[in-house]
């Protein structure tokens, strides 16, 4: 019985052991991330035509300057809320509380024009899409509506290498003197689109293809996602081209071929 116990006990202690060591190795991912959830209301503000703000989104507690980052871009996609030719505070927050009151006041201002006007409404979101080959890609998304027929759905990539802790832009994913090559390869991908369901009835000569650099080096290809209007109408969404990584061989560096 003894020996039942005893063996019992050093199980245990392994166990704990075990998912101590597996805890501490979880604790010091440089790039691990946490959870963010914030909502404000327009304050002062009462009924349907009051401004509201929502993010969910990551920090990365090992990394402020990472997460700094992140907010930066995530609150950048709000750009879209003014057509100030001469630019607009919206979009360049660096917290939420300020990218919160800058919406609030755009709101404001709006209602003082047009009373009768619906509420501002802002939604972002960041989540991680991929993580593999010591890259962090995470989806910055953001949904504005600020009184129109319908709101603006906006997506950017964020790509983090691993070992350098740093963002990756696509110039520096590609080979030196790959950039015709590249964009050879994403009007194949466009053309392979416009055979799918979802391009079905488009025109090529009202929708042109144009080039875009908002690139997600996914597992199995590169997604290259593009906003409303910049390849169809609206009802189609944000369409995403896929480039099979065996055609980006000799244009990638290697670093960036799975």
């Amino acid at each position: 019985m003894s020996h039942r116990v005893a063996l019992g006990a050093l199980m245990l202690a392994t166990l704990v052991l075990s998912g101590c060591q597996s805890l501490s190795g979880w604790h010091q991912d440089p790039l691990r991330t946490e959870a963010v959830t914030k909502t404000a209301h327009e304050p002062g503000c009462e009924g349907d035509a009051c401004a509201v703000v929502e993010a969910d989104y990551l920090r990365f507690p090992e990394s402020p300057e990472l997460s700094a980052l992140l907010q930066k871009r995530l609150f950048a996609l709000a750009s879209g809320l003014s057509d100030d030719p001469n630019g607009s505070a919206i979009g360049r927050a660096t917290s939420f509380d300020d990218f919160a009151d800058q919406v609030f006041a755009a709101a404001k201002e709006a209602r003082r024009k047009v009373p009768e006007l619906p509420g501002y409404a802002a939604d972002l979101d960041a989540k991680v899409i991929a993580d593999h080959d010591d890259l962090l890609v995470i989806e910055l998304d953001g949904y504005l509506y600020s009184g129109g027929a319908h709101g603006l759905p906006l997506t950017q990539y964020l790509v983090i290498d691993r070992d350098t802790r740093a963002p990756v832009s696509l110039a520096e994913m590609l080979e030196p003197g790959q950039r015709a090559a590249y964009e050879a390869a994403l009007a194949r991908a466009h053309q392979r689109w416009l055979q799918t369901d979802q391009a079905s009835g488009l025109s090529a000569e009202q929708w042109p293809f144009v080039i875009s650099e908002n690139v997600a080096p996914l597992k199995d290809a590169l997604a290259v996602k593009y906003q409303v209007y910049d390849l169809a109408p609206y009802a189609v969404g944000q369409p995403v081209l896929t480039i099979p990584y065996a055609d980006l061989e000799g244009i990638l560096r290697p670093r960036y071929l799975p």
